[in-house]
């Protein structure tokens, strides 16, 4: 009996060996992972670009960002290599920049002109004064009160004429649409007063629109 038990045991022992040795055995490859480097973004295109140069400076204006958050860079700079930046965030849009001679003290006036978004086109000026080391930066324009304000929506336009910053806007009448202005122009000029960096109002004179 027991002769048996142990027959039938080594019987399975030798089936499960056989088993055993036909089974295969499969190997997984790690697999390799590969990684895109992100694209190289390119450089933003300036919304303004000038150039401007006075005696051994060189001067870089530009303006990035969306409408209504323009970051506006001023660069100063000798032989390539930069001296100072200044840096200021627009609402609006740089029009034009020009370099001025106002005052008859050393350095240069750089003056940036603005515009606000919307309809009526409210026009600033930036000012900036270098005198070789660094930028300091001009008071903003006095604010129109009184006869200067009357009829007053925007529209302003800038220039230099010798030593002073001219300023005109068309004047709108109590009845005008915003397209049609009938009151007229404006002109305010403005003086930098020596070792100032505020302007003030020099004269105002209002001129009717001419008879149709």
């Amino acid at each position: 009996m027991r002769a048996s038990y142990r027959l039938l045991a080594l019987s399975l022992l030798a089936t499960a060996t056989a088993c055993d040795s036909t089974r295969e055995t499969t190997y997984s490859q790690p697999q390799s992972t590969t990684i895109n480097p992100a694209p190289a973004t390119a450089p933003e295109r300036p919304s303004f670009r000038r150039e401007l140069t006075s005696g051994p400076y060189n001067y870089l204006i530009t303006t990035t960002g969306p409408v209504g958050q323009r970051q506006l860079s001023v660069r100063a700079a000798q032989d390539g290599r930069e001296l100072t930046t200044a840096q200021d965030t627009l609402l609006g849009e740089v029009q034009d920049a020009q370099l001025a001679k106002l005052t008859t003290g050393p350095g240069d006036e750089l003056l940036v002109f603005t515009e606000g978004v919307g309809s009526g086109s409210y026009g600033d000026v930036r000012g900036y004064w270098f005198g070789g080391q660094d930028w300091e930066r001009m008071a903003p324009l006095p604010k129109l009160a009184g006869a200067a304000a009357q009829g007053y929506q925007g529209q302003d336009k800038f220039r230099v004429v010798g030593r002073e910053l001219v300023r005109s806007f068309p004047i709108y009448l109590p009845a005008d649409a915003n397209c049609c202005p009938s009151g007229g122009t404006r002109t305010i000029r403005y003086v930098l007063p020596e070792r100032s960096l505020a302007f003030q109002q020099k004269s105002m004179v209002t001129e009717a629109r001419p008879a149709q």
